[in-house]
């Protein structure tokens, strides 16, 4: 029979779990997943706009290049990045904004950029290396 188990103990060691899943429901998000992808892609210190963020999350979204996203497709993208997206990457330090539009990697860009690479197969159905 196994010793009695000290949950006081175990229930100490699961806490840091809680902060976690702040990881798993901001990369869980296609739009959030797509903006930390193609920041990823460019030199760290270089900035985006708003503007170039939503044009490439809609071609993303509609599976189309960038320059046959129509002006609905593009609005619709940069309302839900300039009011949900890119707070909810801001809040957890993925990105820094330096105006409403210049948008920079944040200082915990590097640790949800690779989680990203790890789990994105999981997101293409694909099974994990």
């Amino acid at each position: 029979m196994n010793p009695p188990v000290d949950l006081k103990d175990h229930a100490s060691a699961l806490r840091g779990l809680e902060t976690d899943t702040q990881i798993f429901d901001i990369l869980g998000n296609l739009r959030r997943r797509t903006i930390v992808r193609y920041m990823g892609l460019l030199e760290t210190t270089v900035a985006v706009s708003m503007t170039e963020l939503a044009r490439v999350c809609a071609a993303v979204e509609r599976k189309l290049p960038v320059n046959q996203i129509d002006h609905s497709a593009y609005r619709h993208a940069y309302q839900s990045i300039r009011s949900r997206d890119i707070p909810r990457l801001e809040s957890a330090a993925v990105l820094e904004r330096e105006s409403r539009d210049t948008i920079y990697r944040g200082e915990t860009f590097g640790r949800f950029e690779q989680i990203l690479s790890e789990i994105e197969p999981v997101f293409r159905g694909e099974q994990p290396t």
